[in-house]
């Protein structure tokens, strides 16, 4: 069993204050080897908002969340989004030569508590037995929990969820999908989570579908 978040105060919003989107998207234009894979999107997404990415392969749904990123180049049109990102990958990419803890704590907001956040993270996706474990001695869902509990000590505001559990089986895939929606909740996160799974189209506020032709997209 996965012991799910016990502490969301790490990632509260300040009610206090107008709620402001967490990414704002502008007349975005993506283009890949001469290719157009997104033309002229405007889209916002507020805290604990979850926009579903979908579309088939080639479509351009990682390259949209590199861009997000700053990890792939815009054509045209502007991204404002708050800088405390976090990501989790379609692999782990997980450093080998550092544990689990370690591979954790260098993303840490916070450099001085870095090392107590990574334990508490690690607990929160119920690694907390294989922190000193090395990435070779993990299981493929264990590493991928890793990634879960790396993205979260950023304290995001904008979560970018990129088919982590997709070479997972199905029963797996199911409980670490349900305990990443749970950690999005208590924290109110603004997620962009793109998958292929339809039934991943039922955890969105929002649906932004690649058609793959020209840019083409439809957003419900």
């Amino acid at each position: 069993m996965i012991a799910l978040p016990m502490h969301p105060a790490a990632t509260e919003i300040d009610t206090s204050q107008p709620c402001k989107p967490s990414l704002r998207l502008s007349g975005l234009h993506l283009e890949r080897r001469g290719i157009t894979l997104l033309r002229d999107l405007d889209l916002e997404l507020r805290p604990g908002e979850i926009l579903v990415v979908t579309g088939a392969s080639g479509t351009g749904k990682t390259t949209l969340l590199k861009a997000i990123a700053g990890i792939a180049p815009v054509s045209a049109g502007k991204i404002d989004h708050d800088p405390r990102i976090g990501y989790v990958f379609q692999e782990p990419r997980l450093l080998p030569w550092y544990t689990a803890h370690r591979n954790v704590a260098l993303m840490a907001a916070d450099e001085v508590t870095g090392w107590f956040d990574a334990d508490e993270w690690l607990d929160r996706v119920g690694l907390a037995d294989a922190k000193n474990l090395y990435p070779a001695q993990l299981s493929g869902g264990m590493r991928q929990r890793v990634s879960m509990a790396r993205a979260m000590v950023t304290h995001p505001r904008l979560l970018l969820v990129d088919e982590p559990f997709a070479s997972l089986d199905r029963a797996l895939a199911d409980e670490l999908r349900t305990h990443l929606l749970a950690l999005v909740h208590a924290g109110s996160i603004a997620t962009a989570w793109v998958t292929h799974d339809s039934r991943d189209a039922a955890i969105g506020d929002h649906c932004l579908h690649l058609l793959g032709h020209d840019g083409a997209w439809t957003l419900g």
